[in-house]
C-alpha cells in the first residue's frame, strides 16, 4: 500500500474508537504474535490512546527507545537506507497517523540489537472494550 496517498481521516470518531497499546519483546527467530488479538483485548493495556496522533506518538516513542540504528539495502531504491534516522521516523509517524485516523489497528515490530520489540495499537470501540475505557475519557 502506498501510504503517501492515504490522507488523514476522521473515520475513527464515528465508531468511538480508542486504542489499547502493548509492547512485547520477542526473540529474533520467533514469528510475531499478530493472531492473538482476542487475547490482547483481554489483557490490561500498557497504555490507552485516544487519538490517532497519540497512537503515532506512542509508536514513535517506543521505536526511538528500542530501534537498532543501521543501514539496510533497499532494492526498490537500489541503495542503502538508514533505519531509525529522523527521516525514517518522520515517515513512519505520518504513516501511523494516517492508518490510525481510519480507526485501524497497527501491528509493527522494532528490531533491537538482540531481538524484536513488537508494538500493538489495538483499535477497539467503547462496546468492544473489556476494561471500561472510553474514547471520551481524558488521556
Amino acid at each position: 500500500m502506498n501510504y503517501e496517498s492515504v490522507l488523514p481521516s476522521d473515520e475513527w470518531q464515528s465508531p468511538r474508537v480508542h486504542w489499547h497499546a502493548f509492547g512485547d519483546p520477542r526473540p529474533q527467530d520467533t514469528p510475531p504474535r499478530t493472531s492473538e488479538r482476542i487475547t490482547r483485548r483481554e489483557r490490561v493495556p500498557d497504555t490507552v490512546l485516544r487519538t490517532p496522533w497519540a497512537v503515532a506518538s506512542w509508536i514513535d516513542q517506543q521505536t526511538r527507545q528500542y530501534v537498532h540504528h543501521r543501514q539496510v539495502w533497499a532494492a526498490r531504491e537500489g541503495d542503502w537506507v538508514a533505519i531509525g534516522d529522523e527521516d525514517d521516523l518522520e515517515h513512519l509517524r505520518q504513516e501511523n497517523f494516517a492508518i490510525a485516523s481510519r480507526g485501524d489497528s497497527i501491528y509493527t515490530d522494532v528490531h533491537t540489537e538482540r531481538d524484536h520489540h513488537d508494538l500493538y495499537a489495538e483499535a477497539v470501540t467503547d462496546d468492544q472494550c473489556a476494561h471500561g475505557c472510553s474514547a471520551d475519557d481524558a488521556t
